[in-house]
């Protein structure tokens, strides 16, 4: 049986989106080995789950109201947040008392907490959140995208070597392609931290690295793994998921002014449309896990719809179904030595 524990308080609207994602990843996924530890406001978790099934066998830990607001400091966060929901669940999960932890809430925070009380993998200097981006040619591994938002050249080093182990893993992919995300692909371009960035990876024989890459280059698949730090690959992760936005509403807005449109749309764009908005819906690759930790640590995103939250908890119970951190560290292993 694979036990997960849940922070249903964290994330833009908290309870309206994590119980009902609860929910919906007990009908829409293989769950019938999936059990639930859910961290949060008792009452209205129970209160929820009376009137709305989850087909899920689930206990509830009752951390009342208390919650680590996104607006605060992670750092003050981790000195006061000892009775929140999300501190809970990361501890019940370093405790051994479940395989992996899901939360939308302050990233810097969870970050830290899963650090401070999950550990790292011997030898990681910081863990790193890793997600998969859809591409031209199929899926690429980006990684930082928000965890560590001033990293040294060493810690980029390291995030190359953990995004090949993650690509091997979650892709299947033999030898990765690796690309360090920068303004332009000239070895000349970006800054002094890049440079020395560029160096390190390239002296590594165990990295199959394609030097710098650009922003347009994530989605076009030239490479298996990008490589950036959390505040850079924040920024282009989210723009990614805002261009995807701005088209979708485009075509819409074009189908209702156009009779033509309108026509092609049911005569078969409709099906089009849709196979397109499921390929790259943000719901759909919701779920980004911080590798280089000891456990499963899933991060959802904060601003997710329930439909994200339900995916990210999938991610969470396919790693550990895949035995995802056992694996990265036989990898890390392999690619030091």
């Amino acid at each position: 049986m694979i036990k997960i524990a849940l922070d249903a308080m964290g994330g833009d609207s908290g309870l309206g989106t994590t119980l009902p994602g609860i929910s919906h990843f007990s009908k829409t996924y293989k769950a019938d080995d999936v059990e639930f530890v859910i961290f949060g406001n008792g009452i209205s978790i129970n209160e929820y789950f009376l009137q709305n099934k989850c087909a899920c066998k689930f206990s509830v830990i009752d951390t009342g109201a208390n919650v680590i607001s996104s607006e605060e400091n992670p750092i003050h966060a981790i000195k006061t947040c000892h009775n929140t929901s999300m501190y809970q669940a990361v501890k019940y999960v370093a405790d051994g008392d479940a395989d992996a932890v899901v939360s939308a809430g302050n990233t810097g925070a969870y970050m830290v907490l899963s650090k401070i009380l999950v550990g790292t993998i011997d030898g990681v200097l910081r863990p790193a959140l890793v997600n998969i981006i859809p591409t031209k040619k199929g899926k690429t591994i980006m990684l930082d995208l928000g965890a560590n938002t001033d990293c040294t050249p060493d810690k980029l080093h390291q995030f190359a070597i953990m995004g090949k182990a993650t690509a091997k893993i979650l892709l299947n992919i033999t030898n990765p392609t690796i690309g360090l995300l920068n303004i332009g692909t000239e070895k000349m371009k970006g800054t002094e931290v890049l440079s020395h960035t560029y160096d390190l990876i390239l002296k590594d024989k165990n990295i199959n690295f394609n030097g710098f890459i650009e922003g347009n280059n994530i989605t076009d698949g030239s490479v298996d793994v990008v490589v950036t730090d959390g505040f850079t690959g924040n920024i282009a992760l989210k723009s990614i998921e805002g261009a995807v936005k701005l088209v979708a509403s485009l075509i819409k807005d074009e189908i209702k002014l156009n009779l033509l449109s309108k026509v092609n749309y049911f005569l078969g764009g409709k099906g089009i449309l849709s196979n397109l908005r499921k390929k790259l819906s943000p719901s759909l690759y919701n779920g980004a896990p911080f590798v280089g930790l000891n456990k499963v640590v899933v991060k959802s995103h904060g601003g997710s719809d329930y439909i994200g939250f339900a995916h990210a908890i999938h991610t969470a119970t396919e790693l550990v179904r895949s035995g995802f951190v056992k694996n990265i560290k036989k990898s890390l292993g392999e690619i030091s030595e």
